[in-house]
């Protein structure tokens, strides 16, 4: 399924949209700068474990709704977008609307919700280096 796109310019909503006050050396940049260091933004505790479990492997995984779900908390969030799922986790104190906003798509499909608030960020982009895997399809039993 190709990505959600529009040409339609952002409506106007009645609801303010807020940006918080992101602590010291949590800017875009500093973004930036951790993306390109070369940490593995893409483990959590719970990855990690799951990584040694399956012999230390770093591929990317195929990762039904029902392991993506698991991945609801602050410190292991995970959300697929446009079929493709993030480790949230590193990207939480970073976000301008803040972690709770990134925290209502933990666990869970984002793709609507982010079409709908940021319909001109890449997504690819700017969370390549906590790629995780593929959302596929729970299988049959």
């Amino acid at each position: 399924m190709p990505p959600p796109t529009t040409l339609k310019p952002p409506t106007l909503s009645p609801k303010k949209r807020e940006k918080v006050a992101l602590a010291p050396g949590h800017s875009s940049l500093d973004w930036a700068s951790l993306k390109s260091s070369g940490a593995d933004l893409r483990v959590s505790l719970f990855s990690c474990f799951w990584s040694l479990f399956l012999g230390g492997t770093t591929q990317l995984m195929r990762i039904p709704p029902s392991v993506l779900k698991l991945h609801n908390k602050k410190d292991d969030a995970w959300s697929a977008i446009n079929g493709k799922v993030y480790n949230l986790t590193p990207y939480l104190p970073y976000h301008p609307g803040g972690e709770r906003e990134l925290m209502r798509v933990a666990g869970r499909d984002g793709t609507k919700l982010f079409a709908l608030t940021h319909a001109w960020v890449n997504v690819d982009f700017m969370m390549d280096a906590c790629l995780v895997g593929f959302l596929v399809s729970e299988p049959s039993s």
